[in-house]
């Protein structure tokens, strides 16, 4: 008698534990509308290379963002280097101005704990 070990087993236990990991990872998406209070560059890849500190803390719309501040990840490691200093210079540009900033971030990137802003906006 020939004997086929059934891979329904298996295969249905590796797809239940790929979804609960996945289930795990999803990232979120948030934003919020603040000042520009502060903005820092690094001359190393601490904090992604460059930052701001903004008047309403990124954690209040997710929790898994630290206090205060996002970073642009001027390091190259989540965008272009390029790309990141265009996303400084917006949020400089905002604090020189004192306007309100919208400021689009992602808490799947982080650099030391602090969120991936991938968006910040300005208006009139």
């Amino acid at each position: 008698m020939n004997y086929k070990p059934s891979l329904a087993g298996p295969a249905a236990t590796l797809f239940a534990v790929l979804l609960c990991v996945s289930l795990e990872t999803t990232a979120e998406s948030g934003h919020v509308v603040a000042s520009v209070n502060r903005v820092m560059v690094t001359g190393n890849e601490m904090f992604g290379g460059c930052m701001a500190a903004l008047s309403v803390d990124p954690q209040t719309v997710l929790p898994d963002c630290q206090s205060w501040w996002v970073t642009f990840s001027c390091s190259g490691a989540f965008t272009d280097p390029t790309s990141a200093y265009r996303l400084l210079d917006v949020a400089q540009l905002a604090l020189a101005t004192n306007k309100q900033a919208y400021v689009f971030f992602r808490d799947d990137l982080k650099h030391n704990g602090y969120c991936f802003a991938d968006r910040i906006d300005i208006a009139r």
